[in-house]
């Protein structure tokens, strides 16, 4: 079997449907691929739902279990697996009809470790317009993981690529039960791995924030939780780029892009520590680690192209400077409906 696509789907009965008719409309024999559903203790009827779409595709599998988190239920969906490549999809998004063909082409072809691909932002009303891939692009170069850090401002998130199952079970990955925005370490962990990675600018893969998504909820807990998970992150990235260094990697714009995406999600908390009401002194408290992770002051993020906007620049100037930061985190609060 050449690939597994791992849904993990959580009360995801709104969009689910959707989800799975973009995974069967794929220009692959249904015996090359499966569709692995992990409901993840659903309470509306997204089982219901998947149990009777796959009556009528049998590449559709469903695992059910109790609700343990998104990452619990993709590494159900790992240990699933059957597929050479694993493929993580998120219930509330799709692909573009007769993508997968051309991707695993490239991948048989070149004999991969990892493959990214292009993703596109859409809306509800952009379903009907938005299920065609965009046009057929030439595979970047091949190389091993490293360089590809540094060539690319690559995402996080583990849509937008697929990989070798056996090379993904060898790198000793696996996600957290219950931590929000792990694939912020877990995807660049990969691909310092990978021996042969590349990128196509093919136009596969569906992004739509529904308004329940994580980075829109507002609860006390679920706030304390995501500065506590945003603050792994920049840990673990900090990790990492350590372990490279320790290991010999001497490839410098490597280092710098994970330094970069380190110092981005401290702009990330302090941004969202103005929008929710954090108290200072815990502001303060996480400001204060950072400093001993190198990533505050974000002296490294203005220094690359990927986020040099005229916002951004401001942002990071009063951010960097706490005599500047606690004013506008003071005035912001009091200016905001």
């Amino acid at each position: 079997m050449k690939l597994s696509i791992i849904i993990p789907a959580y009360n995801a009965a709104t969009y689910i449907e959707t989800c799975l008719t973009s995974c069967v409309r794929q220009d692959l024999n249904p015996s090359d691929y499966e569709i692995i559903v992990v409901n993840d203790g659903s309470t509306d009827s997204t089982e219901a739902l998947v149990t009777t779409y796959r009556e009528s595709y049998p590449q559709i599998r469903l695992v059910t279990q109790e609700n343990k988190g998104n990452g619990a239920a993709r590494n159900t969906g790992v240990s699933n697996a059957k597929g050479d490549y694993i493929y993580f999809l998120d219930a509330d998004d799709y692909i573009a009809e007769n993508a997968l063909g051309t991707l695993m082409g490239h991948i048989e072809k070149h004999a991969l470790d990892f493959l990214g691909f292009s993703s596109k932002n859409v809306s509800d009303s952009d379903q009907k317009h938005s299920l065609k891939a965009g046009k057929d692009v030439a595979l970047d170069p091949v190389m091993d993981g490293i360089d590809f850090l540094g060539i690319y401002n690559y995402k996080a998130e583990v849509w937008w690529y697929m990989v070798n199952r056996a090379f993904y079970l060898e790198s000793g990955v696996s996600f957290y039960d219950r931590k929000f925005v792990q694939d912020s370490y877990l995807t660049p962990t990969l691909i310092s791995k990978a021996r042969r990675a590349a990128y196509t600018d093919y136009d596969v893969h569906r992004y739509r924030q529904s308004q329940n998504s994580i980075t829109r909820r507002k609860s006390a807990d679920h706030l304390h939780q995501h500065f506590k998970d945003l603050s792994f992150s920049v840990e673990q990235l900090y990790n990492l780029r350590k372990s490279l260094i320790n290991s010999g990697v001497t490839n410098e714009s490597a280092l710098r892009r994970l330094h970069v995406k380190q110092q981005r999600y401290v702009f990330i908390i302090i941004v969202r520590a103005l929008k929710s009401g954090l108290q200072r002194h815990h502001l303060k408290k996480m400001l204060t680690g950072f400093q001993a992770l190198e990533a505050y002051p974000m002296d490294i993020f203005m220094t690359t192209t990927d986020y040099r906007s005229p916002v951004y620049r401001l942002l990071t100037f009063i951010f960097n400077r706490p005599y500047l930061l606690y004013p506008a985190l003071r005035l912001y609060r009091l200016l905001r409906p």
